[in-house]
């Protein structure tokens, strides 16, 4: 696997964009692949960083993308840490309303990132709306990413029933090359406690926090989205032209 820097995005706030950030760190991880870098792209709520500020061999970094009035300024700034710090593998959690910096600066980033060697991945969490189908059309680095993957989020409901299963928007990003995978849902009393425990998801296969029923819950749940929703993305070997 070469380096990459996988954007988790969907313009939205409480779609899944951390959660599924965390399972994709926990998965490179998993697959021992070296540092993963996490950067945080909302400082108000930095909960991937948060999350893993104690876990052996993920560095989190916060920079503040969500800024549409100095877009530019904020995509100097990523790219410099970036630089800086190096790391074949970057994980970049964009905030709510994310596309007014980061897409605005599509024609900045694509060549930057072209430079410094990594391939681009977009994780775009699909909502159940028409705003989902819309604004992915409209995303500049979805239609410019090496490789994609609408994720339907089951916590949002049966994903069949989503205005994307049978839009337009669908048939074309598929067409293009971009994946498709499901975020399964965590039951809402497990997931409440597992948001309140700081490490890898994995991790909490072992928690004496949970209940060993509920452990059994998480084991189920991380293994299937790995297999539905991220392990897609980085093992599939098709790339967006």
């Amino acid at each position: 696997m070469g380096k990459n820097i996988l954007i988790v995005h969907g313009d939205k706030g409480g779609i899944g964009k951390s959660t599924y950030a965390g399972l994709a760190i926990d998965y490179l991880i998993q697959l021992g692949e070296g540092d993963v870098i996490v950067i945080e792209g909302d400082k108000k709520i930095d909960d991937v960083s948060r999350r893993y500020q104690e876990v052996t061999g993920v560095t989190g970094m916060l920079v503040d993308l969500a800024r549409p009035d100095f877009s530019e300024e904020a995509i100097l700034g990523l790219f410099e840490e970036i630089e800086r710090v190096g790391g074949n593998h970057i994980v970049i959690n964009l905030p709510a309303s994310g596309s007014s910096t980061i897409d605005a600066q599509a024609e900045i980033i694509m060549p930057t990132v072209r430079s410094l060697g990594y391939e681009v991945y977009v994780a775009w969490l699909v909502g159940a709306d028409e705003d989902s189908v819309t604004l992915a059309g409209e995303s500049a680095l979805c239609r410019e990413a090496d490789r994609k993957i609408a994720v339907l989020n089951e916590k949002e409901g049966n994903p069949e029933k989503f205005p994307w299963y049978q839009s337009r928007g669908r048939k074309e990003w598929l067409e293009s090359g971009g994946l498709e995978g499901v975020l399964p849902c965590l039951t809402e009393r497990v997931a409440i406690k597992a948001r309140a425990i700081p490490g890898r998801y994995s991790d909490l296969e072992r928690s004496p926090e949970l209940f060993i029923v509920e452990r059994s819950s998480v084991f189920r749940w991380v293994r299937k989205a790995w297999e539905t929703a991220v392990a897609p993305l980085y093992e599939s070997e098709g790339a967006n032209e």
